[in-house]
């Protein structure tokens, strides 16, 4: 999805956005709540990405999954 403003965006774009951002369970969520959440997620992702599904950070927000590991197969 390109990049617009978020004010402009429906609710089920803002759901979306919010998905593709890494916020979840948004069903009960105000389009309000769901820019600021929306803009504080994408500030957040820019300090530090969002986790992948089959990630951990452990609590000095290190990866718990060595070196490489994305590139190992199965």
């Amino acid at each position: 999805m390109a990049q617009r403003n978020l004010d402009t965006m429906t609710m089920a774009e803002l759901a979306e956005e919010a998905h593709r951002v890494g916020i979840q369970n948004v069903e009960h969520m105000s389009t309000e709540e769901l820019r600021e959440a929306i803009e504080q997620q994408k500030e957040t992702n820019a300090v530090q990405p969002p986790l992948r599904e089959d990630e951990e950070y452990n609590e000095r927000g290190e990866s718990s999954m060595p070196p490489g590991w994305e590139n190992f197969p199965g």
